[in-house]
């Protein structure tokens, strides 16, 4: 939904609440972005919840989860979702669209120990619309006109499924999108983005109430800046047994590689160098060690190294013998609209090169993620593509190394459509020791030699 396929960027529910809040929050000093990083057809985890930092970035005060479709009945990714975000730098509040009952529960477990979280019911907020086709329809605003008809929002008749777009005069062509009847019209992503916006204002309306009351001295910041401390540590020291308790973790042996109580998956920093759009840290250049993009006003970015189309590779192997960033031309826009900002692109290795190979974290992922050469120890790595399975690494089809040492098993993050593996060495361990002395990167070698390429979304460290 939040990706908002058919319509303009500019059109989608997160920038109409950008929209909405911006000037009541800059009036205060407060410069309010929200942050469009949505992925169709991509569920919340692991890939993107082990990855919050590296992005959504490590400055947010709320974060959006929207993945009722792709996650369906998977509690364990919205715990998981909210445990990372319990440990993110910030301890952003969770803001959840839907009205899951079990949910809402797990909202209550992550409340009791210290993190917000807030449920937006969008269908609730759809239902108090009553039906806009009526003979005086053209006496109201478009944004509700033919909006919901007899009883169906953007359906019911001829009329308001006719009227769920507005890109005409475009010469994108949409029709992809906007034949698919999940995905939502101007209208209703309108309505949604306005009604959170008001929400929002109306919360920093309260807050400027209560501030008006208070005698601002060093002591209130003070106490203010304790009770954060509490709630964070509250969070964090507590165990996951005590936040979930009945949940089973450990019931779907898939998931996180059949260690699901293994807890740093869930409560340990992590690191990923990730090629997937949108994407922090690529916006940043820290991904490609490139100057940062532009933000446009409507939202989207600009200016980012897109790395090559993969009709237009280099027929040699790069000089240092790196991974090559890569994208499929077809996936990205032809036309000045702007309607999409999510492509799934990769770091593409191919059999022709022989060994390739990448130090991670690079220097500039250390400075941006304030990674301080970790040298700890233990460590989970984890790539996520597509064709890296236990047969190809058993049968050497695929060949990689971790400063050296060869993989030679790996195993789910998920279930088996989940791309993501766990990389395991020797000893049957998934863990791997950073180099005694050295800046806490690892050095991971690829090589083909079955499959023609490899294509890597994402590599994670924790």
């Amino acid at each position: 939904y939040a990706a908002g396929y058919g319509n303009f960027y500019n059109q989608t529910y997160t920038w109409m609440i950008e929209d909405t809040v911006k000037d009541a929050f800059n009036m205060v000093g407060i410069k309010f972005h929200a942050k469009n990083y949505a992925m169709g057809g991509t569920p919340s985890g692991p890939e993107i919840s082990l990855c919050m930092e590296t992005t959504f970035g490590n400055d947010i005060d709320i974060l959006s989860w929207d993945y009722a479709n792709s996650d369906g009945d998977n509690y364990d990714l919205y715990r998981l979702w909210g445990n990372r975000a319990g440990i993110h730098p910030t301890i952003p509040t969770l803001f959840r669209l839907g009205n899951d009952p079990t949910r809402s529960s797990i909202d209550d477990d992550f409340q009791r120990f210290g993190l917000s979280a807030i449920q937006f019911d969008v269908d609730y907020i759809r239902s108090l619309v009553p039906d806009t086709s009526w003979e005086t329809v053209d006496d109201l605003p478009p944004e509700v006109r033919y909006y919901k008809c007899a009883g169906q929002v953007e359906g019911g008749s001829v009329l308001c499924k006719e009227n769920k777009w507005d890109t005409e005069g475009t010469t994108c062509d949409l029709s992809e999108y906007q034949t698919k009847e999940e995905n939502r019209g101007w209208k209703d992503h309108k309505l949604i983005g306005r009604v959170i916006g008001v929400f929002l204002v109306d919360t920093l309306l309260s807050a400027l109430a209560d501030l008006e009351e208070t005698l601002l001295e060093v002591s209130t910041i003070r106490n203010i800046s304790v009770s954060q401390d509490k709630d964070r540590y509250a969070f964090q020291s507590s165990s996951l047994k005590e936040m979930h308790e009945g949940a089973n973790l450990g019931k779907n042996t898939k998931f996180l590689g059949g260690h699901a109580k293994y807890s740093p998956f869930w409560r340990s920093s992590s690191f990923c160098h990730s090629a997937l759009l949108p994407n922090h840290a690529r916006f940043t250049g820290a991904v490609t060690l490139s100057m940062r993009s532009y933000r446009h006003d409507h939202g989207y970015f600009v200016g980012y190294d897109e790395g090559y189309a993969v009709d237009a590779l280099p027929e040699t192997k790069p000089k240092d013998g790196q991974f090559l960033l890569a994208y499929l031309p077809e996936m990205r826009q032809n036309c000045s609209d702007v309607y999409r900002a999510d492509y799934k692109d990769f770091f593409l290795v191919r059999k022709q090169d022989g060994w390739v190979k990448v130090a991670l974290p690079n220097h500039l992922e250390m400075k941006q993620f304030r990674i301080m050469g970790d040298k700890r120890g233990a460590h989970v790595i984890a790539l996520c593509a597509e064709g890296v399975s236990v047969v190809a690494i058993k049968l050497k089809k695929i060949e990689v190394k971790v400063d050296g040492a060869d993989v030679v098993d790996v195993r789910t993050l998920n279930d088996e459509l989940s791309q993501c593996r766990l990389l395991v060495g020797e000893h049957d361990s998934f863990l791997w020791i950073a180099k005694p002395g050295g800046t806490g990167q690892f050095e991971l070698e690829i090589k083909l030699n079955e499959p023609e390429e490899l294509r890597i979304t994402t590599i994670l460290i924790i």
